[in-house]
């Protein structure tokens, strides 16, 4: 009987924990962090983006995006490495030798439709309601030395999302997908925020587990509300 009553009161204690850390629920956190970010008013108002970056190979590369969740990446000519996949007008991605007005020719275009839900800014704890999804408090953590509430997003039965947010500024620090059988995702590594069209965006982004090409991202440029061709997202025939 002793035994179960101690089972009963860690179990107790632990939801205790997860709902309600440093005196916040998992609501508060949430609303705070959208908050941090801009407001959802903001966020819903960006319907495209252009944004330029620098690789860890200091190549440069540029992606336009289109609401619902359209993305089309212009990769110098350099990045041979990228995988070439057929597309056939419904798949994942391609790459092309489509030429596009006013876009600077020496860029080798790849289409990607994401799959999956609508996530325009490619952060699945924004629009979790719309969604469907899960997202509990798991307590705190201390990421590159700052400390961070760890909120746990559950999009499927196969793996989670864990998002540490910063306890003061309400910040993305760190995220990370873990797996319910096999490895853990990469570390993922936000910083460097400015704000654009009242949005703040991390203008530095790493990534523990990419590739060398792949492991930093150095924003130069973002800009909202563009005018784009939707035509520009149509995948070609291979």
């Amino acid at each position: 009987m002793k035994h179960k009553l101690t089972f009963c009161l860690t179990l107790f204690l632990i939801s205790i924990t997860s709902a309600h850390v440093s005196g916040q629920t998992i609501d508060e956190v949430y609303a705070k962090y959208i908050s941090a970010l801009g407001g959802r008013e903001n966020l819903d108002a960006i319907q495209t983006m252009q944004t330029e970056w620098v690789n860890a190979k200091g190549q440069r590369q540029i992606a336009y995006l289109s609401r619902p969740s359209l993305a089309l990446y212009l990769l110098t000519d350099t990045a041979s490495n990228i995988m070439v996949k057929v597309c056939n007008n419904s798949g994942i991605s391609c790459l092309s030798d489509k030429k596009i007005v006013g876009i600077d020719t020496s860029f080798r275009l790849q289409f990607i439709r994401p799959s999956g839900k609508p996530n325009f800014f490619a952060n699945k704890l924004i629009p979790y309601k719309e969604n469907g999804y899960k997202i509990s408090l798991q307590g705190e953590d201390i990421i590159e030395g700052k400390r961070c509430f760890v909120v746990q997003l559950e999009p499927d039965k196969k793996s989670y999302d864990l998002y540490y947010i910063d306890a003061d500024t309400y910040r993305l620090v760190m995220s990370q997908t873990r797996y319910l059988s096999g490895p853990d995702g990469a570390q993922i590594y936000y910083s460097d925020y400015r704000q654009v069209n009242g949005v703040w965006f991390p203008f530095t982004v790493e990534d523990s587990g990419s590739s060398p090409t792949a492991a930093k991202k150095t924003y130069t440029y973002m800009k909202a509300n563009i005018p784009i061709d939707k035509n520009i997202f149509v995948c070609p025939t291979m």
